[in-house]
């Protein structure tokens, strides 16, 4: 007998450069603590805690030492590791231990140093990273992705006229949502022009094409519909997700025939979230998309099922995706513009769409938000996980 799950509160941390005497524990801490106030219980009601990967200091012991200094004793726990889907599926995970009935109350968070991690990202050592790459792509690179994403890009290009000032107004648009974010990395206001001659990273890609890999911490606290409906007046209720992965990790190797340009993980994830909804794609208010690079902000909502392939040229200029359009994305900034703390990133969107779906997000909030979608992606959208929320009955 499975059990309905909702999100009865959240807590995060400005997404940001932070110093050496910061550890990732310490910030995880505090992304808790402040979920617990949002939710207005005490550690002693949380039975479970879930968590993305952690590298640098604690080797997979970091929810032992979270325990400890909270002092809960969680029924169950575990740490979630696949790329930058890892938020994703410890939030699956956690909405799974709920629904089965083995914890009532369980903090989902992730705690991470990108900026510290991905600092020489750029500097490429002999044999670094050969291990993960097919042959057939490593005279291409042995670190980092943005060749792969770039490539898509300008097959993208080709293929439906885009240009890239089109990439540009995406990178536009989210940071005028950002603005009113207070967790973004980024606020100051850009122009496409100011897009276009930022330097350029990898054809097409320019610096403001591309999210940067900052540091942030998030925590989102889970339970089951009978302790959501004592704990909070507003619970957000879990209504779909979907899942898929393909068999490439990067860009297909497998054959010729397989398109770079829309994504099979994106499709199938959606389709079977929206179908466990019981909804169709235009039933969804708003939504919080995984694009680390600009052009994907434009195949990602055609993937998803809201324009078809090559509308979102149109789509990008005409205002659609903004908020009063027909389907507003990344209304706190996206990874463009709210920064990329990689493994962390799905709870920052999903935190985004709870804010809507409460009516909480100030200026950015869309009139009558009741139904909310999270996507995000690992690899090079190879993995992907869609969700969807609704606003308590």
């Amino acid at each position: 007998m499975t059990r309905r799950v909702a999100i009865v509160g959240y807590g995060c941390l400005k997404i940001g450069k932070y110093g050496a005497d910061v550890s990732e524990n310490e910030m995880a801490i505090k992304a808790i603590k402040l979920a617990l106030e949002d939710a207005g219980i005490s550690r002693g009601d949380v039975d479970g805690l879930i968590t993305t990967p952690n590298y640098l200091l604690t080797l997979g012991l970091q929810l032992s030492v979270i325990s400890e200094h909270l002092r809960v004793t969680p029924r169950v726990a575990a740490e979630i590791s696949c790329g930058g889907i890892a938020g994703g599926l410890a939030l699956k995970h956690a909405i799974n231990e709920i629904m089965l009935g083995y914890a009532d109350v369980v903090v989902c968070y992730g705690s991470v140093k990108e900026s510290i991690r991905f600092k020489n990202i750029a500097m490429i050592e002999p044999g670094m990273g050969l291990e993960i790459y097919d042959p057939t792509v490593q005279p291409y690179a042995v670190a980092g992705v943005i060749w792969a994403y770039a490539c898509s890009g300008r097959r993208y290009m080709y293929e439906y006229g885009a240009t890239e000032e089109h990439f540009a107004v995406a990178c536009v648009r989210d940071r005028d949502n950002a603005r009113h974010n207070n967790w973004a990395a980024f606020t100051t206001p850009i122009t496409v022009d100011d897009v276009l001659k930022s330097p350029v990273m990898c054809s097409p890609l320019k610096l403001l094409d591309c999210s940067a890999a900052r540091d942030g911490a998030a925590a989102i606290i889970l339970s089951s519909e009978e302790k959501a409906r004592e704990i909070t007046d507003t619970p957000i209720y879990v209504a779909g997700v979907g899942e898929h992965h393909d068999s490439s990790s990067f860009i297909p190797t497998d054959g010729c025939d397989k398109s770079i340009t829309t994504f099979v993980a994106t499709r199938e994830a959606a389709q079977r979230a929206l179908r466990m909804a019981k909804i169709s794609v235009d039933d969804v208010d708003v939504a919080e998309l995984y694009a680390p690079f600009s052009p994907q902000e434009l195949m990602l909502p055609e993937d998803i099922g809201w324009f078809k392939k090559g509308e979102m040229v149109r789509a990008i200029m005409d205002g659609s995706t903004e908020i009063g359009g027909k389907i507003p994305i990344n209304t706190d900034g996206g990874l463009l513009s709210r920064g990329h703390p990689a493994m962390v990133t799905p709870l920052y969107e999903t935190i985004s769409i709870v804010r809507q779906l409460r009516g909480e997000a100030g200026k950015v909030q869309v009139d009558g938000a009741g139904i909310g979608l999270v996507h995000c992606e690992g690899g090079m959208l190879n993995n992907c996980m869609v969700f969807i929320f609704k606003r308590g009955d």
